[in-house]
């Protein structure tokens, strides 16, 4: 998946949503909108900016406390558990 190939090279997407994953003339999944990505360098294990969609944030960001890529699978559990429930 895309958000496994981004973790896997250090990559944080910061702004998973609805919005963001787009749908090809076949149906897959593909992930957009990079605009607040960051890149975690050997030296950066957490980071501590507030970037994202307020409704989608890992509890986290929202308690302004350090995070890492849980905070992207915080939100695909968001969008996961809207596809669900509708």
């Amino acid at each position: 998946s895309a958000l496994y190939y981004l973790h896997s090279h250090r990559v944080l997407h910061r702004d998973l949503k609805p919005q963001n994953v787009l749908l090809d003339n076949i149906g897959r999944a593909k992930l957009c909108d990079f605009g607040l990505a960051r890149i975690m360098t050997n030296a950066t294990h957490i980071l501590t900016s507030i970037k994202g969609t307020p409704l989608y944030m890992a509890p986290e960001l929202i308690d302004e406390k350090p995070y890492d890529h849980q905070a992207d699978l915080w939100s695909l559990g968001c969008i996961v558990y809207e596809l669900m429930a509708g």
